[in-house]
Formats: C-alpha cells, sequence, structure tokens
C-alpha cells in the first residue's frame, strides 16, 4: 500500500507539469472565467429583483444564484480540462518511446496507472480549490448551507475521478495523444449532450401519457439516461419546481463509481498486455 502513496510516477508526473507554461495559464483563464460568471449571477439577480419592484435586495436569492452560477460552470470547465490532463499520459509515453522502459521497471502496470490518474486528478483538484474562495462569496449573502457545498464539491471530485479513468484508458487504447483525446471528447460529449437528448424524448413520449392520468414527476425509468449525464447530482440541488423531480443523485454516483472502476481496470489490462509484448 506504501508504494501506491509514494509512487514515484505521481512526483515525475506533477513535476513536469508544474514546469509548463499551462501550469499557470489554465488556473488564470479558469478563474478569470468563473469570476466573470459569478459578476454576471450577481448583476442579473440583483436586476432581476429590481424589476420585480422589490424595494429591498433578498441577500439569499443572490447567494444562491451565485453559488449555482459557479457550481455549473466550474464542472463544465473541468470537464472540458478533464482529458488533456488523462488522455494523453499513456500516450505521451509511447510518442517519446519511454513506456517501453516503465513496463520494464520495478514499477506494475497498476502502479504506473495509479501514478497518471493521481497526478491528472491532483491538477484539477488544485483548480477545484482555488474556486473555493468564490464559492464562499456565496455565504456572505445567505440562502446557501455548507452542507450543499460539500455536496456539490464531492459530486464534482467523483465526476473528475471517473473521466479521467476514462481519459487514461483512451490513453491506453491509442498510440497517438491526438487520438485518445478526441476520443475521450466525443465520450464526455456523449453523457452530457447525448444523454439529455434521449431524456427529452422519453420526457416527450411519458409526458403525453402522463396527462391523461394525472401522473407527477417523471418517474425514474424516464430520468435513467441522466443518471450518465455530469449534471444531474447538481440539478437535484436546484430550488426550482422543474429540477426538484431529479431525486435520484446516488444512483449517479453510483453509475460514475462504476464506469470508473471498469475504465481503471480495462486500461491496467491493456498496460499489462503492452508489457506481456515487449
Amino acid at each position: 500500500m506504501s508504494r501506491f502513496v509514494t509512487n514515484p510516477m505521481i512526483l515525475k508526473e506533477l513535476r513536469q507539469r508544474l514546469r509548463e507554461r499551462r501550469s499557470w495559464l489554465l488556473p488564470t483563464l479558469y478563474l478569470l472565467v468563473l469570476s466573470g460568471t459569478v459578476l454576471f449571477a450577481y448583476y442579473v439577480s440583483v436586476d432581476e429583483q429590481l424589476h420585480q419592484g422589490q424595494r429591498e435586495v433578498q441577500g439569499a436569492d443572490i447567494g444562491l444564484a451565485i453559488f449555482l452560477t459557479a457550481v455549473f460552470t466550474q464542472i463544465i470547465l473541468l470537464l472540458l480540462m478533464a482529458p488533456v490532463f488523462s488522455a494523453g499520459a499513456i500516450t505521451i509515453e509511447k510518442e517519446q518511446r519511454t513506456l517501453a522502459g516503465l513496463l520494464t521497471s520495478l514499477l506494475t502496470a497498476p502502479q504506473i496507472w495509479w501514478g497518471k490518474f493521481v497526478a491528472a486528478l491532483l491538477f484539477l483538484l488544485l483548480l477545484l480549490s482555488s474556486a473555493l474562495p468564490l464559492l464562499a462569496i456565496s455565504f456572505a449573502f445567505g440562502g446557501v448551507e455548507p452542507m450543499q457545498l460539500v455536496r456539490a464539491t464531492a459530486s464534482t471530485v467523483l465526476v473528475l475521478a471517473s473521466i479521467s479513468a476514462i481519459g487514461l484508458w483512451c490513453s491506453a487504447n491509442f498510440r497517438r495523444s491526438v487520438h485518445s483525446t478526441a476520443v475521450c471528447y466525443a465520450i464526455v460529449l456523449a453523457l452530457s449532450i447525448v444523454t439529455a437528448v434521449v431524456f427529452g424524448i422519453l420526457v416527450a413520449n411519458w409526458s403525453s401519457h402522463a396527462d391523461a392520468v394525472g401522473l407527477g414527476g417523471p418517474p425514474a425509468y424516464v430520468q435513467a439516461p441522466l443518471f450518465l449525464n455530469p449534471l444531474y447530482p447538481l440539478l437535484s440541488m436546484l430550488d426550482d419546481a422543474e429540477f426538484q423531480r431529479f431525486v435520484y443523485p446516488t444512483s449517479s454516483w453510483m453509475l460514475f463509481t462504476g464506469i470508473g472502476c471498469l475504465a481503471a481496470a480495462f486500461a491496467m489490462r491493456r498496460l499489462q498486455r503492452s508489457g506481456e509484448q515487449l
């Protein structure tokens, strides 16, 4: 177990990433975009309340608007960055012809995978933690409980870990970083967009029968495609009546955990088979 914790691959990958130009450029751009969306949410929320004729602006409404805007913007940005750090982690070793040296070293295939995975996820967690002060602004206005922040952060970490595992599986199966990154982005788009489209079709079909029999919100089997959507666990946090029907975040967490574990197992198996061919 200690060899997995003190994995030399983790130190090597982190040193290499932090020496790159994007190690400071990406966090800067990330925080700029996130700050811009927070300011936009603030002004829109205040302007909307003033147009509704309210004499006093409700701080709780502003805090909730800032929190939800920051949370959804944050996970979208991180989903766009996750394939960049994971999908090329193993293919870069193939392109530089250093994978054979790693596979013949004292490190096992699971240790190589673990080092690549932790290094990719830690950089994403660095971006995630750097945005916590922006999320904490919502507490100054009220309307947000600390448990909501913990839940949103935990859901984001779980989704990012699963996407990073998928990226490493793509990286283990392709020889070029361009190809593995493209496939990983295609999987992310499928999980984010295709699932929403399928859900829309099922809801349209279900609602035509629901109106006739007077049913409530869509049942679990209609929402099932959204369980694979990275945004689904966060939708249940919305107070809007339309989103309060999404009450199965645990199913989504379990699916992403299973997908991540399967991707990790297949990636390690691929690495082991690559070592056997040397």
